[in-house]
């Protein structure tokens, strides 16, 4: 699994840690129709213009900064 952006959100990352908390069951099911946005420019583009989505937000990406790194 390759690692993530810690600037890449989707509205399924909140949705799953409610249910971990409330441990509800189904609700951590991530969904196939998932939206997603660059916490840098607040849309669905990064910094440098190409989609935020977690096969373009990856390794390799100018603006790519890993989940846990400064």
């Amino acid at each position: 699994m390759n690692a993530r952006c810690k600037y890449l959100r989707t509205k399924m990352d909140y949705v799953a840690r409610a249910a971990v908390a409330s441990d509800a069951p189904g609700l951590a099911d991530v969904s196939s129709q998932k939206h997603f946005w660059c916490l840098r420019t607040m849309k669905p583009l990064g910094p440098d213009g190409a989609p935020a989505d977690d096969a373009s937000c990856a390794t390799g990406r100018e603006c790519f900064v890993a989940e846990g790194e400064a």
